[in-house]
């Protein structure tokens, strides 16, 4: 016999936890919320801090918002988090020159950071903790979904430990390749970049004082992201030969190369940690919800990292949704899976997801592109229309408050005081 819950969300990552959070905190009527996770974190032991992790997230004002209705935000804060306050983008096609920059400050918009560079493990380790200590929360074993049974009256779903779980709504929150999406039947449309992010942790000649760094390449973006010991990480996207190749160099190899790509701009680099590489794609779901579901995050969004917005896109998502089942379920037995409310859901968000996919692509399209004839013609026109958007103040301040999380069509505890 299943375990029965108002709501089961599938993923135990950022965006999975805020959904539990979020859900607990806004709907009136008490749900039983139940998360599902096949890879639960390694807490560390009280008062310890994990080592420093390789992967980071650039949080936009407007998820700090999120988090800090949470109650999470100061636990991450007292741990290890980088404010940064400016951000200086520039171009490949005229080296050395400086002249194709877009420079963000914080000061000139009006707030006091642009957002912050935080782990993902020490985020997920603070969300995982407030779920834990959550009544109306339960985190289930280890496990992930086997198979599903949906009907008009509710979801049953297996489990790979075979155990059972129903719920009034499943959400999934697993991850670009989500297994519940797949099981769903809903369809995605997207493809690889045929990239890898490079990732690691460097020590810089000169300090970074708080401003990101990115520079376009022919072959893509590389960014340099301040943190709080003084290093900077490194997210460095490229083709995927040139990925090997860089991996393959030794440490010093490797440094002078990432020196050369940054122009030296924080002057001579050194990589501190053993590098990792990951796969870019993008990809969006045909449909967020249906019948007793819903999906949120990279389940059903996936965007390039060159501007730092995916796992921004996801808390908009899980706030939204909490949003629209407060106000659309008054009610003490109002179905947290009905059809019609979580299509409210699926059109709130979609429309602003579809707008930063776009964005992405055309983004990655201009700057990111293979560096022939063709795409080094556009990459110059790219380059010399940083220089315009600088210039011109409501364009720049368009690409800030995107940026920034203050565009589109928020959800009330997304908005910045």
């Amino acid at each position: 016999m299943s375990e029965s819950y108002d709501v089961v969300v599938v993923g135990g990552g950022l965006v999975g936890l805020s959904t539990a959070l979020l859900l607990d905190a806004a709907v009136s009527q008490r749900l039983r919320i139940a998360i599902v996770e096949a890879r639960p974190p390694a807490l560390p032991s009280s008062g310890s801090l994990p080592d420093m992790s390789l992967r980071v997230s650039a949080l936009s004002p407007a998820s700090v918002t999120i988090l800090e209705s949470l109650g999470v935000w100061p636990t991450v804060v007292a741990q290890r988090v980088s404010p940064y306050s400016g951000m200086y983008v520039w171009h490949s096609s005229t080296p050395g020159s400086f002249d194709h920059v877009l420079e963000f400050s914080a000061a000139e918009l009006g707030t006091r950071e642009l957002g912050f560079i935080v782990e993902n493990d020490l985020l997920r380790n603070a969300l995982w903790k407030k779920a834990l200590a959550a009544p109306a929360i339960d985190i289930l074993p280890p496990a992930s979904p086997q198979s599903i049974s949906i009907s008009e009256d509710g979801a049953e779903l297996l489990l790979s430990d075979a155990s059972a779980v129903s719920a009034r709504l499943l959400v999934a929150a697993d991850g670009a390749n989500s297994h519940l999406r797949e099981l769903l039947n809903v369809h995605v449309e997207g493809g690889a970049y045929s990239q890898r992010g490079i990732v690691a942790n460097i020590i810089t000649e000169r300090p970074h004082q708080g401003i990101a760094y990115q520079r376009f390449l022919a072959t893509g973006p590389v960014a340099l992201l301040p943190l709080k010991d003084g290093r900077c990480s490194l997210v460095w996207s490229c083709a995927d030969a040139l990925a090997d190749e860089l991996l393959a160099l030794d440490d010093t190899a490797f440094s002078i190369r990432l020196t050369e790509a940054t122009e030296a701009v924080l002057g001579d680099l050194q990589c501190a940690t053993p590098r990792m590489a990951f796969p870019l794609a993008y990809a969006h779901a045909d449909s967020y919800s249906g019948l007793r579901f819903a999906l949120v995050g990279d389940a059903a969004h996936r965007v390039h990292p060159l501007a730092g917005q995916g796992v921004n896109l996801g808390f908009l998502d899980a706030a939204a949704l909490a949003e629209t089942l407060a106000i659309n379920m008054p009610a003490q037995y109002a179905d947290p899976g009905d059809p019609l409310i979580l299509r409210r859901y699926a059109r709130w968000r979609r429309r602003d997801n579809e707008l930063t996919l776009s964005m992405m692509n055309l983004l990655h399209r201009v700057f990111a592109g293979n560096p022939s004839a063709a795409d080094g013609r556009l990459a110059k026109i790219g380059g010399e229309g940083l220089a315009l958007v600088n210039a011109i103040e409501p364009a720049k301040r368009a690409f800030a408050e995107h940026a920034l999380g203050r565009a589109g069509d928020l959800p009330k505890v997304a908005k910045c005081q």
